[in-house]
């Protein structure tokens, strides 16, 4: 046999060894590691039992689109070369999802209160019902806020172009209520910012308006001065100024048109007290509360605890290698192994 082969050979027995090793460490240790994984499943099953029941209410909604009447601005405007963005109906789910957990959403929320009939129908403010405490006021809203950034959970739904929003506390009367505000806070934000951009609109066409009507006005004259001191068209040249004229006067006319139509149409807008999205799921209060999934804890506990069992019996079967190899790297091993965890080795079971 060559030296080639027998290095081979004796690298396989060597593997075999070493897994047999590992197999017997851990065969040895079993009571210890049952006793481990039983241990971390029952860990697992009492934090589930143990953990506070909390209850859901969800709402669904969808977008309302942008309002057709914006295409008469944005045809005026375009006369003088300038788009008109789209109105803040255009915002797609994403951007709710987003707002949904932003400040300007849930800071009314934490400064609120709220009717908790768990409690006999105390009125209780949030700050106090999260149990936010300690530090100054703006500490204190600012780690409601981070906690109502916790229990509001919020997704878009591709498949209905929707968004979809949920909260959840330990009172089903709470949830209900905070999920209602939420979609009065979505509504009234909405509507403000669409009222600020209706008004910014109407400012913007009453100038162009104005712009227009002067412009009309001075086209007229020209045409008007024109017609006082040329009564007899005697050229063809005439005839070509007074039909440029006239063209000044027409287009004038109905830009000036257009603005004015545009104008009131902002000016509804700005008024207009009407939903920004339409619900399809309303909020409704829970009546059972969510699963503490107990068994799905005990069953991660126990692998956890499993694990970590085996760990610690490999850990133990190379120590104890390592102290019968009687070889300078295995005592350097058990010397840093000791220093670093002085307390941890104990009796060697190998029941």
């Amino acid at each position: 046999m060559s030296g080639d082969e027998s290095m081979a050979l004796g690298g396989e027995i060597r593997d075999d060894i070493s897994l047999m090793a590992l197999a017997s460490a851990v065969i040895r240790r079993r009571s210890w590691i049952t006793t481990l994984a039983v241990f971390g499943a029952t860990i697992g099953l009492l934090t589930g039992l143990l953990s506070t029941r909390v209850y859901r209410s969800s709402a669904t909604f969808i977008p309302q689109g942008a309002e057709a009447g914006q295409s008469g601005l944005a045809l005026a405007a375009s006369q003088f070369g300038i788009r008109v963005p789209a109105s803040g109906g255009s915002w797609g789910p994403a951007v709710y999802v987003e707002l949904l957990g932003s400040r300007a959403i849930l800071e009314p929320l934490a400064l609120d209160t709220v009717t908790v009939a768990e409690k006999g129908g105390a009125r209780i403010a949030v700050l106090d019902l999260l149990g936010v405490k300690g530090g100054t006021r703006e500490e204190q809203l600012d780690r409601t806020v981070q906690q109502l950034q916790l229990i509001v959970k919020a997704n878009d739904v591709k498949s209905l172009n929707a968004v979809k929003f949920s909260v959840e506390t330990r009172w089903a009367s709470v949830s209900k209520q905070l999920a209602d505000a939420l979609v009065r806070g979505v509504n009234d934000f909405n509507y403000r910012t669409r009222k600020s951009q209706a008004s910014a609109e109407r400012e913007f066409v009453e100038k162009q308006a104005a712009a227009a009507e002067h412009n009309l006005r001075a086209a007229e004259e020209k045409l008007k001065d024109f017609a006082l001191h040329n009564r007899s068209l005697a050229s063809a040249d005439l005839v070509l100024e007074r039909e440029r004229l006239q063209r000044d006067v027409a287009l004038g006319m109905q830009v000036y048109t257009t603005l004015l139509q545009s104008r009131e149409e902002a000016r509804i807008r700005e008024v207009r007290d009407t939903p920004v999205i339409t619900l399809i799921e309303v909020p409704k209060r829970p009546v059972s509360g969510e699963a503490r999934h107990s068994v799905q804890k005990a069953v991660y506990g126990f692998a956890a605890g499993a694990v970590i069992a085996v760990l610690l019996a490999l850990l133990t079967e190379a120590v104890r290698t390592a102290e019968a190899a009687s070889t300078p790297e295995g005592q350097e091993f058990v010397r840093l192994l000791r220093a670093a965890v002085p307390r941890w080795r104990g009796t060697d079971p190998r029941s």
